[in-house]
């Protein structure tokens, strides 16, 4: 798709597990988007896990998501799991910047508030990301993460919302001033749970293609050598 009036950067988001609804999910998210100049084209890994929900699951999405990107040239990439799984490799074996939804939603957050919130789909995954906060420095401005309790195949109901929605309101309690959604499956969620708890809620999706922008124009700037 092509984002605003004059693409300048072509970024790939792709989901890295194999469900197709949630790379219609994200596909939403960069709809959404304010335009940067970039053009957004999202892609499925049919390789990987059909969730991403556990240790193992993220080590298995890595390969066949590095796979498939390098079937789709681009001036830069984003993992579309919170878990980010294959970053670090991602980053050293392709030939442009590789963004994180959790890494980004996180830089995103602290520019907004020094006390962040985070929504967790499941309670097991809450282990893994508070090892890659601490890896990210992140862990002093993390007030608290909460599950809602729900896989990122749950998250479409009311019920569900109603799940993620008292997550939130328990990081308001204990001193959230921003909410970062942990799991892509909440995409939808992130403008109707801001205005429901009065507060700023990050969407990683669209934080890692702000931070894409942002970086392409940098890029771009810079003087050749």
């Amino acid at each position: 798709m092509t984002k605003g009036t004059e693409t300048s950067a072509k970024v790939v988001m792709i989901n890295p597990n194999s469900t197709e609804y949630i790379t219609r999910q994200l596909a939403q998210a960069a709809a959404e988007t304010p335009g940067w100049g970039l053009e957004v084209e999202v892609i499925t890994s049919h390789g990987g896990p059909q969730a991403i929900s556990s240790d193992q699951d993220v080590v298995d999405a890595a390969f066949p998501m590095i796979e498939r990107l390098r079937e789709h040239p681009a001036d830069a990439y984003v993992v579309g799991c919170f878990s980010d799984p294959g970053l670090a490799q991602a980053r050293q074996e392709l030939d442009a910047p590789v963004f994180g939804i959790a890494e980004s939603s996180i830089r995103v957050a602290r520019d907004i508030s020094p006390a962040i919130g985070i929504i967790a789909g499941m309670q097991g995954a809450i282990p893994r990301h508070t090892v890659y906060w601490d890896k990210l420095g992140a862990l002093d401005d993390i007030v608290g993460e909460i599950a809602c309790g729900r896989g990122v195949l749950d998250l479409e109901s009311e019920d569900a919302y109603q799940d993620v929605l008292a997550a939130g309101a328990r990081l308001r309690e204990v001193g959230a001033e921003v909410l970062v959604l942990g799991c892509a499956g909440m995409t939808k969620m992130a403008d109707r749970l801001s205005g429901d708890l009065g507060v700023p809620v990050v969407e990683p999706c669209r934080a890692a293609l702000q931070r894409a922008a942002e970086a392409l124009a940098r890029a771009s700037d810079s003087p050749t050598t």
